[in-house]
């Protein structure tokens, strides 16, 4: 599992904020598909079995209660008993579980609707909120973030100044070691965090922030915002703000992007419920099942980046077609995150396929080292120790002068090649010496 050690974000303009676990020198890669709970898979099916019974117990009033509460939420959607099956699948598959899990997914889901809830504003755009809150047709997962025993979130909640900041603190002592906490924002910290005071007695976020995550069962950091202090910590900073784990020593999950996915949201508080621990993480603090890929790697308009066919100008015949956008500034190449697979809006479409490059939403100080977004990245002030090296290696030379990006790939193909004719012929040169060797004893 991932610890407070793993749990960084990229603080200042040296740390790399494109670091993955196989990079990091202190982080020893080992993905863990049964979650560090045993190594007999029966056994690990035993306690998530034992977890869930006791969860519902405690949720639910009795069977019908349980067996109908999902339905009845989903019915009032139009989302039938069959579409949340495909969908446990799905959310299954895309948490890297093995089948088995499908129904246990499902009953995790089912128990997420009555946990106890906390949902923090801070310094935001309350983009997050909004993109559950306002879809027209929401997917299951929005569903269910719509339906969580929500006990304070000032965006919805009814009780309104001094009545609301006692449930927040009725919450914390009633459900201690128990409740979710949820994070929306960036922490400002200057003025000893007065930059942002909240609630009727005007206690900074900073203060709330730290009181709320002291009993918390799990802590999540939605968005680039609260995970990275995102664009209120860009340049030049004026409030000292900052990523949620920077002000507290408990583990944050973060869930980068602008907005963050609701499945990555739910699947990881399903995995709370199923296991009682947090995902297996990365070194920036991101759950390894949504984010241990990077945009490129699953984009459709890979191919076309393969063949070297890329838009050049918006609006081109390789628009029309459907080119790659990496010359247009797409930053898929270097952003960690599954938009490629699990999608937004109804789970049928993210930026590339909707014509737009990435913008790395997903990666600390994105605001600040991935601008501009839709300039050439040949010409675009990008600081990056290398590009595409799991994939193509055509080198950071893309980055550094115009129109070496389309030849760069099938450059760096036409090297290996040679290197490997080379390697061939060495080798058949050394064969030929040994023999002739042989020939004169």
């Amino acid at each position: 599992m991932g610890n407070g050690k793993r749990n960084r974000a990229a603080k200042n303009e040296n740390d790399n904020p494109f670091s993955t676990p196989e990079e990091d020198n202190n982080f020893n890669f080992k993905w863990d598909p049964l979650r560090n709970i045993a190594d007999d898979p029966d056994e690990v099916l035993k306690r998530v079995d034992e977890r869930l019974n006791g969860l519902e117990k405690e949720y639910f009033n009795d069977k019908k209660d349980k067996d109908g509460n999902l339905e009845n939420i989903f019915s009032l959607h139009g989302v039938t008993r069959r579409d949340f099956i495909k969908w446990s699948a799905f959310l299954t598959s895309a948490m890297m579980l093995p089948y088995v899990f499908s129904p246990r997914v499902a009953r995790a889901a089912n128990i997420l609707t009555r946990t106890p809830f906390i949902w923090l504003d801070m310094a935001d755009c309350m983009g997050n909120t909004e993109a559950f809150i306002r879809t027209a047709h929401p997917t299951p997962a929005e569903i269910i973030l719509n339906y969580v025993s929500v006990d304070y979130m000032e965006s919805i909640m009814a009780p309104a100044g001094y009545q609301a900041e006692a449930r927040r603190v009725e919450t914390v002592k009633k459900h201690k070691g128990k409740y979710i906490l949820v994070v929306e924002g960036a922490i400002p910290t200057g003025l000893n965090g007065n930059d942002l005071t909240i609630g009727a007695k005007g206690d900074s976020g900073m203060k709330i922030t730290k009181e709320t995550s002291k009993d918390a069962g799990i802590i999540i950091a939605i968005g680039n915002c609260a995970s990275y202090g995102g664009i209120p910590a860009a340049r030049p900073n004026p409030t000292s703000a900052v990523g949620l784990s920077s002000v507290t020593n408990r583990q944050v999950i973060n869930i980068p992007a602008c907005p963050a996915n609701p499945v990555n949201v739910v699947g990881t508080l399903v995995e709370y419920i199923l296991v009682g621990k947090a995902p297996q993480l990365d070194s920036l603090g991101r759950p390894l099942w949504a984010y241990s890929g990077r945009l490129h790697d699953n984009c459709y308009r890979r191919g076309h980046f393969e063949a070297g066919e890329y838009v050049r100008h918006w609006g081109d015949v390789g628009a029309k077609k459907q080119y790659c956008l990496y010359m247009m500034g797409c930053k898929g190449p270097f952003t960690w995150n599954n938009c490629t697979v699990v999608e937004y809006d109804q789970d049928i479409s993210f930026p590339m396929r909707a014509g737009h490059g990435c913008i790395g939403c997903s990666q600390p100080l994105f605001w600040d080292r991935m601008t501009p977004f839709e300039k050439p990245n040949a010409d675009a002030k990008i600081i990056l120790p290398m590009v595409e090296a799991t994939a193509d290696e055509f080198g950071v030379a893309l980055l550094g002068a115009a129109g070496a990006g389309i030849a760069a790939h099938a450059i760096y193909t036409g090297v290996k090649k040679k290197r490997e004719s080379k390697k061939t012929s060495e080798k058949k040169k050394s064969d030929s010496d040994k023999n002739d060797d042989n020939n004169d004893k």
